[in-house]
């Protein structure tokens, strides 16, 4: 199974998620800044702590995101 190495902010709402596989993929969460669930991301420096479990893509205790809807979301 694929776990998740490291989660990297980038500029404008941008992340980059590394896999333990080599593969990476590109988010871009700009868009989904005026959803209930990712609102508070629109916070800049919120949005930069963001950090992994290995299994999940993690705002603290408030906001998270599993692998599958990490490729869920960077297929839209």
């Amino acid at each position: 199974m694929v776990r998740i190495k490291a989660v990297i902010p980038k500029e404008d709402y941008m992340m980059e998620v590394m896999l333990d596989n080599g593969s990476s993929v590109s988010l871009n969460m700009k868009n989904r800044l005026g959803t209930v669930r990712f609102k508070m991301l629109a916070d800049r420096e919120f949005f930069q702590k963001v950090t992994t479990d290995g299994s999940l893509v993690l705002w603290g205790d408030e906001v998270e995101m599993s692998l599958s809807e990490v490729f869920q979301l960077a297929r839209k």
